[in-house]
């Protein structure tokens, strides 16, 4: 009977696709002869859509004799109409072929790519699987709407997915980063993006938990046009002029693409945080004939950006403003901030498609980063602490009630009282006369001059990589079609400090003071590097811990998909190979034998394995289910104890295990596109090294936890509704658990000393909230679209279960030893209590209008408001100082530190594209 049963549907579909009277055909573009994969297709007077699959096929199946008329939309903008007369021996279109410019969006603010859709289909397909159906409507909804609330999907961090820019992946891999900001102002050539949603297939890469976003930087694919853009904001920066320069594959071979922008800001929303930088943007195409096409592009954004920080309430409250930041001060009337990112990593990528054949091409990519990224702070030496928001400067540490009002009116009484007196700074150092005996480590010479109480120095992370990518992609037969690829990445982080200010002092000197008081009997404990002892210092000098971290990392990766007129398979894995270690160009005097030169290699092999199943349902519907289980080797920031001064790994370092699960049912009708999704998602042998200074042991402390396991589960709704042809609708949400599950084990170090004083601790966080993201979140708009190019939309988001990043020393047995639950509650509840911040809601609003001048240009107007009602008290993150006063219990005397959201902040882009 079962057999009968299956025999049944088997001829009723085959009775279906022999009968049916269908209209389908091929989109192609016109100027390559590519097929053009994920354009939407709508049958006008029915409630029928396609989408073209990877061949730029596309099929409308049982359709009744009549007149048509088929619209081509590409990111809901309609490039084409056709009219047809459908017979009832069925309709075949051929080839259409539109210009490839014309597939973008008009609208400048987000544009999505569609030409490498991840799927490669067999044309002969009753439906095209769920991938190739168009944009993912919760991505869309959240991607900007909740950013103002640091909302993560799934509660997943930047090395949970991958970024990939012509080929080249972009993570760092000794943390994971990815640092969006060394590529500012390249708004023009970085919006076509791909994103792979999750556990997806690809057919460019393996992918991570959280998928990847693929960046298609070639000429070619950039938007045929001449344009000039300007850019006024009060977010972090004032004023952008861009030029944008593309002609698309012309007829000789040849694609040229360039950008250029410039960005100044005297003052962000924040004060202290201005901004000046630059960017540039180069790529060049060459089609050797129809099988091979070259591709370099060199990118860069040199700039210097003043930071702001969080701070504790108690300023907030003393200065009435929660966007309060410690960081700048006045100078000679002028604000200068002690912290600023001075950065430029320019990269260049070579990358090769070879189309072997219709069913087989490759695509090989060459990458190299280089150059800077520093941030800057203030240093001192023998000298009181600078900052404005230090906690023994504040009301809250005086004993006295008198003391506490004389502070209090004191910061209240003028600006300059709760910000960094430059002045002073100076001024100590003009009276920093010193003689240094045998300086630069040369006997008998001495130097008298002015030693620096305080200077400006960097930290500097300066990250070298160099990338290669080859992917193949190929349809072995009408059924299966198989991606693979192979990744080598060389990567070298340069980690030190240099002096960049000496404010008004002769020199500074590479000395550690705190080492000599703790190793009295060591002539050489107090000298920063032995090799060079008593080195003075002068602007540009690079001193204090000077070191490389060097990964290599190899992966080889296969994923075959097996696809039938119901059920697409998915099926795929991938081995990595990974090493690092530690080179030291500083010889310490407290680790003279482990802190200079290459350390031993930390090898690890990984494997990832995937697989899906697709159910299509029919043309509009679709079930997914993916699943993952991976390891991942430890990343080197986390794996040395205290790679500042020593080459000393963490104890028994482990691969961290990864399991995940989603199901997800999508819907793609005409006017309703829809995803909704269910996850989990455990992480296993986490690791973290957090280092802070201690102000009591006049050093910096390492607390390191192993064995931290976490659990993330939820549910993730996204859909789109048209209600008419102009008004639609869109809402998203996040539903999520996200907890730790274990009790992990804390050692703590200190750099002044080779024995760990505190081993085994106890950490008891388990079901304590995984931090640094709202659980809850959720967005709901509405755009009209006019036929005349304008439109607008609105959003309402909202953001609740957010919690403070916690103190894990609070919450050991040490911690509350001494306090009694039954007597004490309020006192223990207060120590291992976790925060959960306020829940917020913000309004964004966004209009633009298209206007198509008489000479054949265009001129764009584009406004981006966030939080319009301007709710200024949205807390959207903050973390707990890792110190905690043991004696008394009293968590508010290292109180937290706050993060508040924007307020009311806008982008209005105007910009002018000339005639073609």
């Amino acid at each position: 009977m079962k057999h009968f049963l299956h025999l049944t549907i088997l001829l009723l579909i085959l009775v279906n696709v022999a009968w049916g009277q269908n209209i389908e055909g091929r989109l192609l573009d016109n100027v390559s002869g590519e097929p053009i994969p994920g354009a939407e297709f709508l049958l006008k007077k029915t409630n029928n859509s396609a989408y073209s699959n990877a061949s730029g096929k596309f099929i409308f199946n049982e359709i009744k004799p009549d007149y048509y008329v088929l619209e081509i939309k590409v990111n809901d903008i309609v490039i084409k109409s056709i009219e047809i007369t459908h017979l009832s021996t069925g309709t075949n279109l051929g080839d259409i072929s539109v210009t490839a410019s014309n597939t973008q969006s008009i609208n400048d603010i987000s544009v999505i790519d569609i030409s490498d859709l991840a799927s490669i289909e067999n044309e002969n397909d009753n439906f095209s699987s769920a991938l190739s159906a168009g944009r993912d409507p919760f991505i869309d909804a959240t991607t900007f709407n909740l950013i103002a609330g640091r909302f993560r999907p799934r509660g997943y961090f930047n090395e949970d997915s991958e970024m990939i820019m012509n080929g080249m992946l972009m993570n760092d891999q000794d943390d994971g980063r990815v640092l969006w900001t060394s590529w500012n102002g390249l708004n023009d050539v970085m919006r076509n993006r791909t994103n792979v949603v999750n556990l997806s297939e690809s057919d460019l890469t393996f992918g991570g938990i959280g998928g990847a976003s693929i960046i298609d930087l070639r000429a070619s694919s950039q938007r045929d046009e001449k344009k000039i853009t300007y850019a006024n904001s009060n977010r972090t920066f004032q004023h952008r002029i861009m030029a944008t320069y593309s002609t698309g594959l012309m007829k000789n071979g040849w694609a040229i693409a360039a950008t250029a922008s410039y960005t100044y800001g005297t003052q962000g929303y924040i004060k202290g945080t201005h901004m000046q930088g630059n960017s540039y943007f180069l790529s060049i195409d060459r089609k050797l004939n129809d099988n091979h096409v070259l591709n370099f592009v060199v990118f860069g954004s040199p700039q210097r950006r003043g930071r702001s920080t969080g701070s504790v309430q108690e300023m907030y409250d003393i200065s009435g403003d929660n966007f309060y930041n410690p960081n700048w001060g006045f100078q000679n009337g002028a604000v200068r901030s002690a912290r600023e990112y001075r950065i430029h990593q320019p990269v260049s990528i070579l990358r090769h498609d070879w189309k072997i054949s219709n069913k087989t091409k490759v695509m090989t990519s060459i990458g190299v980063q280089t150059g800077r990224y520093g941030s800057t702070r203030l240093d001192w030496f023998d000298a009181p602490d600078p900052r404005p928001d230090y906690y023994r400067r504040l009301p809250s540490y005086a004993t006295v009630p008198e003391t506490k009002d004389q502070i209090t009116n004191f910061l209240k009484a003028d600006e300059g009282n709760r910000q960094i007196n430059w002045q002073a700074l100076y001024d100590a150092n003009a009276t920093r006369n010193y003689t240094i005996e045998n300086a630069d480590g040369i006997a008998g010479t001495d130097l008298s001059g002015k030693l620096a109480a305080y200077i400006m120095e960097s930290e500097n992370y300066d990250n070298q990589k160099i990338n290669f990518n080859s992917v193949i992609n190929s349809q072995i037969s009408e059924k299966i079609n198989f991606a693979g690829g192979v990744q080598y990445l060389n990567e070298k982080v340069h980690y030190y400090r240099r002096v960049e200010d000496l404010l008004g002092a002769d020199f500074y000197i590479d000395f550690n003071r705190f080492a000599l008081r703790d190793f009295p009997d060591n002539k050489d404990a107090g000298q920063n590097d032995v090799n060079r002892p008593n080195r003075i210092l002068k602007k540009g000098d690079v001193f204090g811990h000077d070191y490389d971290i060097h990964t290599n990392r190899a992966s080889g990766w296969g994923q075959l998909i097996y696809v039938t007129p119901k059920f697409d398979f998915m099926a795929g894995l991938m081995l990595t190979y990974q090493s690092f270690y530690r080179e030291g160009f500083t010889k310490t005097g407290i680790f003279p034998d482990n802190s200079f030169g290459k350390s031993e290699k930390n090898n690890f092999f990984n494997s990832a394995f995937k697989g899906g199943i697709t159910y299509k349902i029919d043309g509009r519907n679709y079930l997914t289910l993916n699943g993952t289980y991976r390891t991942r080797a430890p990343f080197a920031s986390e794996s040395f104890v205290s790679p500042r001064v020593r080459d000393q790994v963490v104890s028994d370092l482990k691969n961290e295990q990864i399991t995940s699960v989603d199901i997800s049912y999508l819907v793609r009708y005409t006017k309703l596109k829809a995803r909704v999704s269910a996850f989990y998602t455990n992480f296993r042998n986490k690791i973290s090294n957090d280092v802070f200074y201690h102000e009591d042991f006049q050093t910096f402390v390492n607390y390191i936890m192993t064995g931290i396991d976490r659990k993330h589960t939820g549910l993730e709704i996204g859909l789109e509704y048209n209600l008419t042809s102009k008004i639609s609708l869109s809402a998203a949400g996040a539903l999520g658990e996200y907890f730790h599950s274990s009790r992990p084990v804390a050692t703590i170090s200190r750099d002044n000393s080779a024995a760990d004083f505190v081993t085994d601790r106890t950490i008891f966080i388990d079901n304590y909230y995984f931090s640094g993201t709202p659980q809850t979140a959720g967005t709901v708009g509405i755009t009209y679209r006019s036929t005349k190019f304008w439109f607008f939309d609105i959003n309402v988001n909202g953001f609740s279960k957010n919690y403070l990043s916690f103190n894990p020393d609070r919450r050991t047995a040490e911690a509350v030893k001494t306090i009694n639950p039954t007597e004490q509650n309020e006192l223990y509840l207060s120590v291992i209590q976790q925060e959960r911040l306020p829940d917020g809601i913000t309004v964004d609003f966004s209009m633009g209008k298209s206007t198509k001048l008489k000479d054949g240009s265009y001129l764009r107007i584009n406004l981006n408001a966030g939080n319009i009602l301007n709710n200024t008290k949205f807390i959207s993150g903050g973390f707990e100082q890792l110190r905690f006063d043991y004696e008394t219990k009293n968590v508010n005397r290292f109180p937290p530190r706050y993060f508040y959201s924007y307020g009311l902040n806008y982008n209005l882009n105007v910009s002018y594209t000339f005639a073609r």
